[in-house]
């Protein structure tokens, strides 16, 4: 959801002591000054208040969203229905009745889920320990999100077909982002890549990689993570090739087609004041302020701006926040339905997620100032007030001709959730923005002394913005900026171009190697690990092949989908900040046997690549076989069936494909051991395949540990927790390198532990 937004985050100053810390259970859960607002607010009746604000106070339960392709999700899905809920339903501890987990009625497939159980009792009941344990392994694995209710929303109303190029303004850490994955591979066959492009976007460079961390492993060759300021999201223009996401012109300059990058599709969940989610986060009780949301009223209204003006004319954009304050909600969704002159509109979604209970947008709501002021009309401002005021922030004059009833606002006692705003809305016009910027409203100066100070801070703004250019930062200023013209058909057909200086002018030349090259087939990589897969180089679209700064040795070889190949090749990508793209497919292994090819075939891309390769690389395997890799660390050809040893044993060293297909199972009846009701097979019901590693002698299969333990616990048969052979044999110099593979420059690597994220945190497996 939109993040809390505190700008002394990443001040150390600011930091407690751990023992000055407190903890959630010592937090005091009143707030005279936010129970005065809302009261004011007139969020629900006087009757309903008291149920209203008494869920404010009580602790969010835990929800999460199965994750992946579809037919994978529904495995994930089955096992939690059949395999726990059932043995979790009717439980008491400590003589309370306990409520088994449950799907959210509104999410889709019954892949939302929600329950409600106190962190102790997931340790004291065997039951409940059982399931954590589940959810802990799967998490970490990636099959499972832990994600706010409410925060799974936005997606689901952003209506995402596999054909859309989709925007995520403001993504990190990348629980919607995953959704939006999902949905533009919901119809996916193996091989097959969707047209669609997701662009994952975060202002904040560390935040970008806990991005990376949350969506990689969906395995998605159409996303791009991008680290820009989303009101100064770059516009771009592509190279016409075929039918895709942009908008085409014609560039009269060069008298080439070229195409505007414009989206089918944006989500713009903004960063907000955060009171929404004070049941996760109680530090907000004692954090809330009058002004809190007045800071970042601007800023919104910009970022939902820039979202509009690069969407495509009949597309939908979404805003969403996890604030109730009606000053980062309809007052932003208002003044850009004023500015836009009728080609914004709000969508009406009242018959989309029937279950979902919610409130309608308020038409009227009411200004406080920092000190607590009550003002209902601008003219009441008092000459005193501290902080910056503007227009937008009131009800606007024609606010019932706004259909602001349309948007959705959900309060914590309706589905015992999170507080949200959501609001979804349809370009349907030229968007023209504003020439100048709004300025805020003056208090207690005359008009001659408030244009001044005006005047003052954009000389000092440009300066700073000059200073930090000549340091380095190519991306802080682009052509458009958010109050510009950049929607219009000048804009389009001559985009201005950004302003460098010397002293970057002087970077770029010194660094014009690119950091994604593209290998053509005629490689020697390339035409050396076709061979040894017997790739269809005929039908395998053979020119998405890519690798970060072309050298003699390509370490890692990355795929891409064609919108995204698109946007790497145009003329203007320097102006996009790439923080990473491309899906893992091949990985040259160093190994102490001399191998037929260097180059194992990755997990990550499996499912792209295999369906291309020749038989004599895929093995198909049994149960029986399938548990010799897990039963032991680096089993012999001699521990396989008999029947497979001759073919395991005349394989050529190297990397294979085993392929395990539970439906051909001979004895896929047998009843499950482990799993009741269920077949030998376990939950695993669709086909399986992953890269094995022969070695002179062994076989090692190339999955993580925790990937290994996913496979084995819906399997239901016993595992070897031991660290593969990439892990145990590989070289510090190497590891160091893959480690950071995914950034171009030197960042924190990104790890669970240091993303700030908008997840429910389970509670640490023990």
């Amino acid at each position: 959801m939109g993040r809390r937004f505190n700008k002394k985050r990443n001040d150390k100053r600011n930091k407690k002591e751990p023992s000055e810390r407190t903890s959630y259970e010592e937090v005091v859960r009143e707030n005279e000054n936010m129970e005065t607002f809302y009261k004011a607010q007139n969020l629900v009746s006087d009757e309903e208040w008291p149920t209203f604000w008494g869920y404010l106070k009580q602790t969010l339960p835990t929800t999460f969203r199965i994750t992946g392709s579809r037919s994978h999700a529904e495995e994930i899905r089955d096992t939690v229905k059949e395999a726990f809920v059932p043995h979790l339903t009717g439980l008491e501890v400590d003589g309370v009745k306990v409520e088994p987990p449950r799907p959210l009625p509104w999410y889709p497939n019954d892949l939302g889920w929600h329950f409600a159980v106190p962190r102790g009792n997931l340790r004291r009941n065997e039951e409940y320990s059982k399931f954590h344990k589940f959810l802990v392994a799967e998490t970490e694995v990636g099959n499972i999100s832990r994600q706010e209710a409410v925060s799974m929303i936005p997606p689901l109303l952003l209506d995402v077909k596999p054909k859309h190029w989709v925007m995520d303004m403001c993504a990190a850490p990348g629980s919607k982002t995953a959704q939006l994955i999902e949905m533009v591979h919901s119809e996916d066959q193996p091989g097959e890549v969707p047209e669609g492009l997701i662009l994952a976007n975060d202002a904040d460079n560390k935040r970008s990689y806990m991005l990376i961390h949350q969506t990689k492993r969906l395995q998605s060759p159409c996303l791009m993570v991008t680290n820009h300021d989303a009101t100064l999201m770059p516009w771009l223009r592509i190279a016409k090739d075929g039918d895709d996401g942009a908008e085409e012109t014609s560039e009269e300059d060069d008298g080439k087609t070229t195409k505007s990058l414009q989206f089918d599709r944006v989500l713009a969940d903004v960063p907000c004041s955060g009171d929404g989610t004070v049941r996760k986060n109680p530090t907000v009780w004692k954090n809330w302020t009058f002004g809190g949301a007045m800071g970042l009223h601007q800023t919104q209204v910009n970022i939902l701006q820039r979202g509009v003006q690069m969407l495509k004319i009949g597309g939908r954009i979404v805003y969403s926040t996890c604030s109730l304050n009606p000053l980062e909600n309809e007052a932003v969704v208002a003044e850009l339905l004023n500015r836009s002159n009728g080609t914004l509109e709000l969508v009406d979604v009242s018959k989309e997620l029937p279950e979902l209970i919610r409130n309608p947008g308020m038409s009227h709501w009411t200004v406080f100032t920092k000190e607590g002021v009550r003002v209902d009309t601008q003219a009441d401002l008092p000459k005193d007030a501290k902080g910056k005021y503007y227009e937008s922030m009131w009800p606007p004059k024609n606010a019932a001709d706004l259909h602001l009833e349309r948007c959705l606002r959900i309060y914590p006692h309706m589905q015992n959730t999170g507080g949200f705003f959501v609001a979804v809305m349809k370009k349907t016009g030229l968007y023209n923005a504003p020439k100048e910027a709004p300025r805020p409203i003056s208090v207690g100066d005359t008009p001659e002394e408030a244009d001044a100070e005006s005047e003052k801070k954009e000389e000092e703004k440009e300066k700073d913005a000059e200073t930090t250019v000549a340091a380095g930062d190519k991306h802080k200023l682009e052509a458009s900026t958010p109050t510009g013209d950049a929607d219009s058909e000048t804009a389009e057909a001559a985009p201005k171009k950004a302003k460098f200086s010397k002293a970057e002018k002087f970077n770029q030349a010194a660094t014009k190697e690119e950091p994604y090259v593209f290998l053509d087939k005629e490689n020697a990589d390339i035409v050396e690990l076709s061979q040894f897969y017997g790739l269809d180089t005929e039908r395998f679209p053979m020119d998405r092949f890519l690798v970060r700064n072309e050298g003699e040795k390509n370490k890692t070889i990355y795929f891409v989908s064609k919108a995204v190949k698109a946007i790497l090749q145009s003329d203007v990508v320097s102006k996009l900040k790439v923080v990473n793209t491309g899906v893992r497919v091949f990985v040259r292994q160093d190994s102490n046997a001399p191998a037929a090819c260097p180059f194992r075939a990755h997990a990550e891309g499996l499912t792209m690549t295999y369906p291309f390769f020749s038989d004599a690389r895929v093995i198909p395997v049994q149960l029986d076989a399938v548990k010799v890799l897990l039963r032991s660390s680096y089993p012999k050809t001699t521990e396989f069936p008999e029947f497979m040893q001759e073919k395991l044993a005349a394989l050529p060293t190297g990397c294979c494909i085993f392929e395990f297909d539970p439906s051909k199972e001979p004895n896929k009846d047998q009843a499950n051991t482990r799993w009741e009701g269920q077949g030998i097979t376990g939950f695993v019901k669709s086909k399986t395949v992953f890269p094995v590693w022969k070695a002179q002698v062994s076989f090692n299969m190339l999955l993580n540990k925790q990937e290994r333990r996913s496979f084995a616990m819906r399997l239901g048969v016993d595992y070897v927790d031991t660290p593969h052979m990439l892990e145990s044999r590989m070289k510090p110099a190497e590891g160091e390198e893959q480690a950071s593979e995914a950034s171009s420059s030197a960042t924190p690597a990104e790890t669970p532990a240091a993303a700030e994220s908008e997840d429910i945190e389970l509670p640490a497996a023990e």
